[in-house]
């Protein structure tokens, strides 16, 4: 069976592929049998390129382990996975990959022709093309945030930064029991999460008990 992987900056993909006799064709037909896509965390975003086919490879024998453990696998990939996979002075993730992998009876050849390979480069677009974008101008509001129970009643305190940096600072004393020192610092949260909401913000960073 064939492994055909692909990668982009936010996502990877795996396809298998087995190769068929059919009728009237001399040459073997590839067949899709199974296809795999994950959105790669903030962490995974930073491997470098050979390494998120090496990682794409790993999640492939993962998640398809019973064609792994039955199959003779081809990967086949444009960057010589082999040299990478197999390097005896490989360190780090890729030797904690390469050993998991060197369980199972696993070839690698370069990519010849595109054929199935077009398959596992949609799919990694189609994966990266699903995830939320973050435009880039939006700016986190900054909040802190405190509250306190005495014995002459309850109040709050509650300093606001906006994306520009502008400051505002609130005091509230709260007129209703019971009232914790918990509850204290509830509302001075609520109440300070709903200016900026009122100003269209989107994101906020919240601090309690600032210094």
């Amino acid at each position: 069976m064939l492994l055909y992987v692909a990668a982009s900056n936010r996502a990877v993909s795996a396809v298998m592929v087995v190769k068929r006799k059919e009728e009237g064709k001399e040459q073997l037909v590839q067949h899709p049998v199974y296809y795999i896509s994950e959105a790669l965390t903030e962490s995974k975003q930073r491997y470098l390129h050979y390494q998120k086919l090496v990682y794409s490879v790993f999640r492939a024998q993962r998640r398809l382990a019973p064609y792994f453990h039955e199959h003779p696998i081809k990967v086949v990939a444009s960057t010589p996975l082999a040299d990478i996979i197999l390097n005896r002075d490989a360190t780090g993730r890729i030797a904690k990959w390469a050993v998991e992998l060197g369980a199972h009876n696993i070839t690698y050849e370069p990519l010849h022709a595109i054929k199935s390979q077009a398959l596992a480069d949609f799919f990694v677009y189609w994966e990266e093309a699903q995830q939320p974008t973050t435009p880039a101008d939006v700016k986190h509001w900054t909040l802190f945030f405190d509250g306190s129970k005495n014995l002459e009643g309850a109040g709050t305190g509650i300093i606001l930064i906006s994306p520009k940096g502008d400051t505002m600072r609130y005091v509230l004393q709260l007129q209703f029991e019971p009232c914790t020192n918990n509850v204290a610092e509830y509302e001075a949260l609520l109440h300070d999460m709903r200016i900026p909401k009122e100003m269209g913000a989107s994101r906020m960073r919240c601090f309690g008990d600032p210094t």
